[in-house]
């Protein structure tokens, strides 16, 4: 594990410029080029806040992009495994995690397909920010591979997805869309980003991953380590958690969940 994230091979950092470029994207783009540090200073303080041990573990990351979570699980002492539906993805995220010093694999499939590693090979698989972009008859079976994939009684953890709950979407920015029916995308022949129903997720989580008990503490840890305080949403949050008896990452406008593979 590494105390700080510090470029350390010229040559990978040239070639992740390369391919991001030939990718169509800017490699000094802060969700580019940045994304490393960005999730250095967000989901390793989830991981802290609900103690996911992830050094010399063996890691899934689900949809890893241009690898900035992939990164920061790697620094932490994983042997990690990036897997995308871009075929472009997967050898930029290898040499973003290279350019730190840090080793990776990662290969491209299909979402809710089956995805090319063998039964029980992982401790842990992350989905960071990654669930709301898969079409719903497409979600039951990736769930279901990431049963397949977990060792018993690994963990599942669910971070950073936007949710159909909240008022504005998380990614696009625009308010009330959650709410909008998706008949309407036919009818305007324009397909608009919505979040996660928690509920669909709930149903594809039945029988295979179960939530780990009291997460409003770790939930509450992470928000304060990662903003400073507990912002007004998330005092909101924490109040309707009370409340319904849920953890607040089944309520919050992004979905945050450590699960527990039954």
């Amino acid at each position: 594990m590494i105390a700080a994230l510090r470029l350390q091979d010229e040559e990978a950092d040239a070639l992740f410029s390369r391919l991001t470029a030939e990718a169509g994207l800017d490699p000094k783009d802060h969700w580019v080029g940045g994304y490393a540090a960005y999730e250095w200073a967000h989901l390793r303080h989830v991981l802290d806040a609900y103690a996911v041990e992830v050094a010399g573990r063996d890691v899934l990351e689900f949809g890893c992009n241009v690898g900035g979570s992939l990164v920061v699980l790697a620094a932490l002492g994983g042997r990690v495994t990036g897997v995308d539906i871009d075929p472009m993805m997967p050898p930029i995220a290898v040499a973003n995690c290279r350019r730190y010093g840090l080793e990776a694999k990662a290969v491209a499939a299909m979402a809710g397909q089956s995805l090319p590693f063998p039964d029980a090979g992982f401790d842990l698989i992350v989905a960071n920010s990654v669930l709301e972009y898969i079409d719903n008859d497409a979600l039951a079976p990736t769930i279901a591979e990431f049963h397949r994939l977990v060792r018993p009684g690994g963990q599942l953890l669910i971070c950073g997805t936007a949710s159909r709950l909240a008022p504005k979407e998380n990614h696009s920015g625009r308010w009330l869309v959650n709410y909008w029916p998706k008949a309407l995308d036919r009818w305007t022949g324009r397909h608009l980003q919505r979040g996660l129903s928690p509920l669909a997720l709930a149903t594809a989580l039945k029988g295979r991953f179960v939530p780990t008990p009291d997460n409003l503490a770790a939930w509450s840890k992470a928000r304060v380590a990662i903003h400073g305080r507990l912002t007004p949403a998330a005092h909101i949050g924490s109040a309707l958690a009370r409340a319904t008896g849920l953890g607040p990452g089944w309520i919050s406008p992004t979905i945050e969940l450590l699960l527990r593979r039954l």
